[in-house]
């Protein structure tokens, strides 16, 4: 189970492993709906993604770094140069991160979770819809869901 788990965030349920025989059904069952567009729902649903809250998430392509890599001319290969870097450092991976090869990057430290993350936001123009006044989102009989802000334009809270 340690081993599948590696390589599938359907083993866990709130940051734990999930027993072999429901594993087995969610393994199931991302097999026969493959290409069907339900394996983010899934995913939220089960509460598959807490363990990327403490543990970032690493995007990583081919093996770019090691043995093979006379394949590449060695002064064509630029990292730790700012916006100029066209692969990512050899010290963070043998394999290309193309989501770390600039530090401005937004998923630079990789892709981390909130818990805020698995229920939407509701549009700030809601609230400004059913406000009093239509200016002022405090007076609106509607509430955000938990983790967000009533402010545009702001990421989660949490």
């Amino acid at each position: 189970m340690s081993q599948e788990a590696k390589n599938d965030w359907g083993a866990y349920s709130a940051g734990s492993f999930v027993d072999k025989t429901l594993y087995n059904i969610r393994r199931e069952r991302r097999c026969e709906m493959m290409a069907e567009g339900l394996r983010w729902m899934d995913l939220k649903r089960w509460r598959a993604l807490d363990q990327m809250i403490t543990t970032p998430y690493h995007i990583e392509g081919f093996k770019l770094w090691g043995p093979m890599q006379s394949w590449y001319a060695t002064g064509s290969l630029k990292y730790g140069i700012g916006d100029a870097s066209n692969v990512s450092s050899p010290t963070l991976s043998q394999y290309l991160r193309p989501y770390e090869m600039t530090t401005t990057s937004l998923a630079y430290n990789g892709y981390k979770w909130a818990m805020a993350h698995y229920l939407s936001p509701i549009a700030i123009q809601h609230f400004l819809i059913t406000s009093k006044d239509g200016s002022d989102v405090t007076t609106s009989p509607i509430y955000q869901n938990p983790g967000w802000s009533t402010t545009a334009n702001t990421g989660a809270l949490n």
